[in-house]
């Protein structure tokens, strides 16, 4: 079975680790949607650092800001008082699920316990404000009142002297049982530890001796010492992911399970958390349930109700058919005679009695005429109809907001597979990749600019720029290999539309594109070059001029619905659906939700991946105040993937 969390050493090994190189650093920005705190902090790894609570912490390629982030009064408190702040300490409390991120004057805790929350807290201990605001047994989370711990585990089990060791683990039926409950390791570490040691699992506590013990320890601490080494791996048996672990498993191997190497634990737990997430939104499923329960007995009530209906009309037929007879039988009913034959029930209240006629049980009321009973008979009868309509009715409505439901549940996993789809680390960038698949990048600001240039642009790429002060440094990478005007020209767009041209509502726009070798920091003498500023030496090779015009289409990678700008011969080929925009009067988000909305009207198959489309995510392809021209179909209607395995990576 799948591990559904961290365990203690999971975070010992992540604060000593992934935790060092968060110290000194400064927080940028804070988020939170319910279920994720994100912390934006800048790292070799990632930028964010991800906190689930009673679930896991490590830096996340995954989960970025999205629509969902809103302003939750939690991430407003966490930007009020630590964002630009510097982090002077990340530790684990005890040896447990359980990690404080200590600032100048507040500290953030982490429980990854069960039923764990985020909470952050003055020096003073006194609660500022926390994911979820509960109370326990022993404590109470609640603003104003002192954080008070969750009982926690305080030594770690390899400090712990040969008697405590025997002491905690004799009282256990076998050794596996004695570590895990006795010394508080985890599953998977007592495990591969016991078959590190050569010890079974299943072994009398009593057996063991101070050799076996020495054993145990060390092995223990030559997980540790690999688990410090900072790299990850995910465990698979029978191709399905088990667990992700910070030290390599022979225990898992050698019994048959398959593993991924990587080069850190926090992109390892990143992978593994998304191979085991359950998508599924509780709310919208026990409503699920409630109406299938509830369309199952109303399909059960409209039967009861036409069987109950048809019996009266065969009780009417019966009694008009052996008027006589029936009415002999009533007569002596009326005469309160006790002996009346074939009676079955009478109810004196309700004035009617259940005879046995042929054996036929059948209603007849006997404080009226025969014709009356008929005629009653037959109109309880429509009655029951006209209950059986109103049931299948409901059924109908049931049925609807079933369907709904159906979309949201499937919607909601697109949304979930969308926030959690790795970032390629180009997509910091703008970026592009080109007709014939070649990467094109551009930076966002001055800072991107100048380190897109020094980074990566190789004398054979390609460097692009618009024909105006503003524009991206754009960067094609060529590989070494020829490119074709159409793949300049596809890259260009990036120069173009993410200029200051588009603010500016310019119509058109020259742009110029030169090999990397004639791109330079160095300045003449006496000249000043600006941070994002390049001098450019040989000839430039200008283009014709572009159209100020960006074209946003719904593309794939890994089967998963993913938002790509440029110009329209490149997006249409790689779109199920694309737009396009020209400067305009209408803010980003106004721009971001009308395409949203546009492109799920206009491709009712591929309706949920349009629904679950991040509006943060179409929005930050969108350069600035913009009017919708047009919404198209694209011609990828295979959703076919996009190239995403570009060198590079930071």
């Amino acid at each position: 079975m799948a591990r559904k969390t961290m365990s203690s050493f999971d975070i010992y090994s992540w604060v000593n680790t992934s935790g060092k190189l968060i110290l000194g650093q400064r927080v940028d920005n804070a988020y939170y949607e319910g279920r994720f705190v994100l912390l934006k902090i800048k790292t070799k790894i990632s930028d964010f650092l991800l906190i689930e609570p009673s679930t896991r912490i490590h830096f996340t390629k995954r989960i970025r800001p999205s629509s969902e982030f809103v302003n939750k009064p939690f991430a407003m408190l966490l930007r009020k008082y630590i964002r630009n702040e510097k982090i002077n300490s990340v530790e684990q409390i005890g040896f447990d699920r359980f990690v404080k991120i200590g600032f100048s004057s507040e500290n953030l805790f982490a429980e990854i316990l069960p039923k764990g929350v985020v909470v952050l807290t003055n020096q003073e201990n006194q609660i500022l404000g926390a994911t979820k605001y509960l109370r326990f047994k022993d404590r109470e989370i609640k603003t104003k009142m002192n954080y008070i711990f969750p009982k926690i585990i305080e030594k770690k089990p390899w400090e712990l002297n040969f008697e405590e060791i025997l002491n905690n683990i004799s009282k256990y039926k076998d050794i596996a049982r004695g570590l895990i409950m006795g010394l508080n390791l985890p599953g998977e570490v007592a495990e591969e530890t016991l078959y590190l040691s050569g010890i079974s699992k299943e072994a009398n506590p009593l057996s063991i001796d101070k050799v076996n013990i020495e054993q145990i320890i060390n092995n223990v601490k030559k997980l540790i010492d690999m688990s410090l080494e900072g790299k990850g791996y995910v465990y698979f048996v029978n191709e399905k992911p088990i667990q992700a672990t910070p030290f390599l498993s022979k225990s898992v191997l050698e019994s048959g399970g398959k593993m991924i190497e990587y080069e850190s634990f926090d992109i390892a737990l990143d992978d593994y958390f998304n191979m085991v997430s359950e998508v599924v939104n509780t709310k919208i499923e026990e409503e699920k349930s409630k109406i299938l329960h509830s369309i199952e007995e109303n399909k059960i009530l409209s039967s009861k109700y036409i069987e109950e209906s048809q019996k009266l009309e065969k009780d009417a037929q019966i009694i008009a058919q052996n008027y006589s007879a029936i009415e002999e039988i009533v007569n002596c009913i009326n005469k309160n005679n006790k002996n009346c034959k074939n009676v079955v029930k009478i109810d004196n209240k309700e004035k009617y009695a259940i005879i046995d006629f042929n054996g036929e049980l059948i209603k007849v009321y006997f404080d009226d005429s025969l014709d009356k009973t008929i005629i009653r008979l037959y109109k309880e009868a429509g009655e029951l109809k006209s209950k059986s309509k109103k049931a299948i009715s409901s059924i109908d409505d049931m049925m609807k907001r079933l369907n709904e439901l159906e979309l949201k549940i499937e919607v909601e996993k697109v949304k979930n597979l969308i926030k959690n789809r790795r970032k390629e680390w180009y997509e910091k960038y703008h970026w592009i990749i080109t007709r014939n698949n070649f990467l094109a990048i551009g930076g966002k600001d001055a800072d991107q600019n100048e380190s897109i240039v020094k980074k990566y642009l190789n004398d054979k790429d390609i460097y692009i720029h618009a024909d105006i002060h503003g524009s991206p440094s754009v960067v094609l990478f060529t590989d070494n290999n020829d490119v074709k005007d159409d793949d300049i020209n596809d890259a260009a767009i990036l120069a173009v539309a993410y200029s200051k041209a588009w603010k500016a509502g310019m119509g058109s726009i020259g742009v110029y594109w030169v090999y990397g070798n004639q791109v330079s920091k160095s300045p003449p003498s006496g000249e000043y070059l600006s941070k994002g500023s390049f001098m450019i030496y040989g000839k430039k090779n200008f283009l014709k001029p572009f159209n100020v015009e960006l074209y946003i289409g719904v593309a794939f990678k890994e089967g998963i619905p993913i938002i790509i700008s440029g110009n329209e011969e490149n997006i249409k080929q790689k779109s199920i659906v694309y737009a396009k925009i020209l400067p305009g009067e209408k803010s980003q988000k106004e721009v971001a939700e009308e395409l949203k909305t546009e492109f799920s009207k206009l491709d009712d198959k591929e309706k949920i991946y349009m629904l679950a489309l991040d509006e943060n995510e179409i929005m930050q392809k969108i350069p600035g105040k913009s009017r919708i021209i047009f919404v198209k179909k694209g011609l990828n209607k295979n959703k076919i993937d996009l190239k995403s395995n570009f060198s590079g990576s930071e």
